[in-house]
């Protein structure tokens, strides 16, 4: 299993922010906004990105996909406990 996080900061931004956070996955700067239109998390008003989470299977095919809006408290658990149904331990 992969984890990606993506968002539109810069390639420094996220370097930073991943240092900051201790974070322990790949996180890609969608700076012309490809992935966001693609998977619906277009930027709004406020130039933030809804959160979308979306579980792919190893042939890239959509498995899973959660919407969260634009709220920083997501759906871990959430994915977890689903990602563990599906594809076990």
């Amino acid at each position: 299993m992969t984890i990606v996080g993506a968002g539109f900061n810069s390639p420094a931004q996220n370097a930073a922010w991943i240092e900051d956070q201790n974070y322990q996955y790949e996180v890609w700067t969608d700076a012309n906004e490809e992935l966001a239109d693609y998977y619906g998390a277009e930027a709004g008003l406020l130039g933030v990105p809804q959160r979308v989470t979306v579980i792919l299977d190893a042939e890239g095919t959509l498995v899973l996909e959660y919407r969260q809006g634009t709220g920083s408290n997501g759906h871990p658990q959430d994915v977890l406990e689903d990602c563990q149904l599906l594809f076990g331990n």
